[in-house]
């Protein structure tokens, strides 16, 4: 009878010891199991040539999670019709069963007459991101006490977003004067600012243009933590100038940019651009999809599933 009792307290030990070990396995396969991909949407402003209806209708064709919406003077959405008009869109495009992803702004300091409008409907519909800005520096000022000034807007924007329980992500640029451009910058308001409210809104095209040798590595690691939302593009330097051309063909090294950004837990929307001409509208379409082919793969390879 001791016997038999040892024998069950040892089977029921053992029994225990097993589960233990196949939940932590479980749990382990669970935690390396890639995250799912970040939406995938396309920046409006090159389907401008389409209505609501039309623009979501398309965006399902071409096999996208969403759109990034512009909602700013000559847009999808202009500010003054912001009420009517982004809802109107919103449910066009949520009956294809897409999302807006994100909206792209003019807003800059969020004491804008639109400002408040703007950011209280679209909390209201459900859409969590937004871009906003750019600002310049002067031709022959100090960046350094210029930003000052520029922090102080953002923070408005700060203050606003986090009212309204949204991520505002701030568009990086290439070129002269613009704030943002060597991203070093943008990174000392975001810390100097200290809100999850704002962010970056990481372009790896423009951030290639400005760190093609590797710079482009150490700024969006240097950004990574702080990003809200992705827009890719490609390029190519042509006689001293850059030509953008199809996402894939060009030297925006995609695939290392994502990995970084992965591994930083990033999730937020991917906004795709086209900042060249194409001959027709036809052609436009081809590219969009082609491009998402290539984003998805890339995903894949960075680690995303």
């Amino acid at each position: 009878m001791v016997n038999a009792d040892i024998s069950r307290r040892n089977f029921l030990r053992t029994a225990a010891v097993s589960g233990a070990v196949i939940l932590a396995t479980r749990s382990a396969v669970a935690q390396d199991k890639p995250p799912a991909a970040p939406p995938l949407c396309v920046f409006s402003k090159h389907l401008q040539f389409l209505d609501f209806p039309a623009l979501a209708k398309t965006c399902k064709e071409l096999r996208l999670d969403g759109v990034d919406l512009t909602v700013r003077e000559g847009g999808h959405v202009t500010p003054d019709r912001v009420a009517t008009d982004l809802p109107a869109a919103v449910e066009a495009i949520r009956a294809e069963g897409l999302e807006v992803s994100m909206i792209t702004t003019g807003l800059k300091n969020g004491q804008e007459t639109e400002a408040r409008p703007i950011l209280e409907t679209a909390s209201r519909l459900g859409i969590r991101h937004f871009r906003f800005g750019p600002y310049g520096y002067s031709k022959d000022g100090n960046p350094v006490e210029e930003l000052a000034a520029f922090t102080e807007e953002m923070r408005g924007v700060a203050a606003l977003a986090s009212e309204y329980h949204m991520a505002g992500g701030y568009h990086n640029h290439s070129g002269r004067n613009y704030v943002g451009a060597p991203l070093w910058d943008l990174h000392t308001m975001l810390t100097e600012i200290g809100a999850d409210s704002v962010g970056s809104n990481f372009d790896v095209g423009h951030a290639t243009v400005e760190g093609g040798l590797g710079v482009w590595q150490i700024n969006a690691r240097l950004l990574a933590p702080r990003v809200k939302m992705l827009a890719v593009k490609d390029f190519v330097w042509e006689n001293k100038r850059v030509r953008w051309l199809t996402l894939g063909e060009g030297q925006v090294p995609l695939v290392e940019f994502l990995a970084i950004f992965r591994a930083a837990g990033f999730s937020g929307p991917i906004s795709m651009h086209f900042e060249y001409k194409t001959a027709s509208n036809e052609t436009l379409l081809e590219e969009i999809r082609k491009a998402a082919v290539t984003l998805r793969a890339a995903l894949k390879e960075a680690g995303y599933a």
